[in-house]
């Protein structure tokens, strides 16, 4: 058990037309500073974080220092962000002195502050987050909000706080509070593991010494649904990783039960079960453990991914003579092709329903989108090596991914365009099937 702890706009009028479409937290000051900045010619809004201002208590873990660093490094991977870090704590209680550092900041070209002040009580971490405007020559104070974690969870605090950060200047909350579930092979086993979303806090969810696959997070991020060989077939399980339950049965039948996908409600899961002699995609109503058919094609059907809305499922089917995407109405009706070239595995529906990715084999293995329509097939990945597996960031602006570019499977994300491609793992073993997880409660 574990505890509990994105496209960035890369054009100014794509990062317009984003923010805009965004809802405006109560209070939209700072949104409005971020589109001011924005529409001022600027790709990114520059940040200053400096060290954490100690209040009260004594800080033996260093949290007035790592919980901006964290949080700075989460700003700085949103894309959104030029961060300017490591500078000494502002005043607490000091009007004028805070008020000359803030104007330092603002002539060096600083767009905001963060300014954070640690309390540490017992086993417990109190941290309130500030944000001041330096486009304004009154520098004002356009955001406040306090947290309370234990102070073991330093790493969780500093992610809440960036992406209150992120929610305060784009009406959207960031992505730092996730996890990412992954299986880790060896020569004797497949065990499913999770992380945070930049690679740390490594825990282990499996131990069975058997082969686990295919992990998918609950839309609640409470438990995945897996397929296991724990009991020498491949059937599908769920477990919950923050809680200490056994390992749930959700479905044994004879043959095949893979390639679980949640349905937006988290009521449902569909998934591919061969018990009627021939691979299709079903639904398994969670609470009763009922299944019903949604393909009957003598072709093999598989791969099931929901749409945002529930409205309709994507899936993998050859029923052309080889693997391509189609879509299908959540009941099984309307099915309709979306790709007609290459060899396309492993399609996973955007969070914002604009895009599935997929794997697609035309030479090499590699990530595509393609819009829901079937238009604008774009390439994501161009080697080296083989580039598989998608999953969505929770806001539809990142995908992790494997690769063995590095020589073994290993972890990488990008952007939802493709670029900034970066490794979330190397070497220590062979890891895939990366499944990123909603944000966490």
């Amino acid at each position: 058990m574990i505890r509990r702890p994105t496209l960035a706009l890369a054009l100014v009028a794509a990062a317009l037309t984003g923010l805009l479409a965004a809802p405006r937290p109560a209070g939209s000051q700072a949104v409005d500073v971020f589109l001011n900045v924005m529409a001022g010619g600027a790709k990114k809004l520059n940040i200053v974080i400096p060290e954490f201002t100690l209040v009260t208590g004594r800080d033996a873990q260093g949290l007035t220092k790592r919980i901006p660093a964290v949080a700075g490094a989460d700003l700085t991977f949103s894309a959104l962000f030029s961060v300017v870090s490591g500078a000494p704590p502002l005043p607490a209680d000091d009007p004028q002195a805070l008020k000359q550092v803030l104007a330092e900041s603002a002539a060096s070209g600083a767009h905001a502050t963060l300014h954070g002040l640690l309390t540490l009580k017992r086993d417990r971490a109190e941290a309130e987050m500030r944000l001041y405007d330096l486009t304004n020559p009154e520098q004002r104070l356009i955001a406040t909000k306090r947290f309370d974690l234990p102070a073991a969870d330093g790493r969780r605090l500093a992610h809440k706080i960036a992406d209150e950060v992120v929610y305060q200047f784009t009406g959207e909350p960031g992505i730092a509070d996730t996890k990412i579930a992954y299986v880790s092979s060896s020569a004797q086993a497949k065990e499913l593991f999770a992380m945070d979303y930049d690679g740390a806090g490594r825990a282990r969810l499996t131990g069975n010494d058997s082969i686990n696959l295919s992990p998918v997070w609950s839309p609640d991020a409470r438990s995945l649904a897996f397929t296991s060989y724990i009991r020498g077939y491949p059937f599908l399980y769920r477990l919950f990783a923050f809680e200490r339950r056994p390992i749930q049965l959700l479905t044994g039948f004879l043959g095949i039960n893979t390639s679980p996908a949640w349905s937006p409600d988290g009521r449902q899961v569909a998934l591919t079960l061969s018990k009627d002699g021939n691979p299709e995609i079903y639904v398994l109503d969670v609470a009763t453990g009922a299944v019903r058919r949604l393909t009957r094609h003598p072709a093999i059907d598989t791969e099931p991914t929901w749409s945002p809305t529930g409205r309709e499922i994507a899936f993998i089917s050859d029923r052309t003579g080889r693997a391509q995407i189609f879509v299908m109405d959540a009941e099984g009706a309307n099915v309709r092709q979306l790709t007609t070239s290459g060899f396309n595995t492993q399609p996973r529906w955007s969070p914002k329903g604009d895009a599935i990715a997929y794997t697609s084999r035309q030479g090499g293995h590699d990530i595509w989108a393609i819009n829901p329509d079937g238009s604008n097939p774009r390439r994501l990945t161009a080697g080296p090596g083989s580039n598989e597996s998608a999953s969505w960031a929770p806001n539809g602006r990142h995908v992790a991914f494997q690769s063995n570019r590095l020589g073994s499977w290993q972890l990488f994300t990008m952007l939802a365009d493709g670029s900034e491609q970066q490794p979330l793992t190397r070497g220590g073993g062979e890891f895939t099937s990366p499944a990123w997880s909603p944000r966490l409660p």
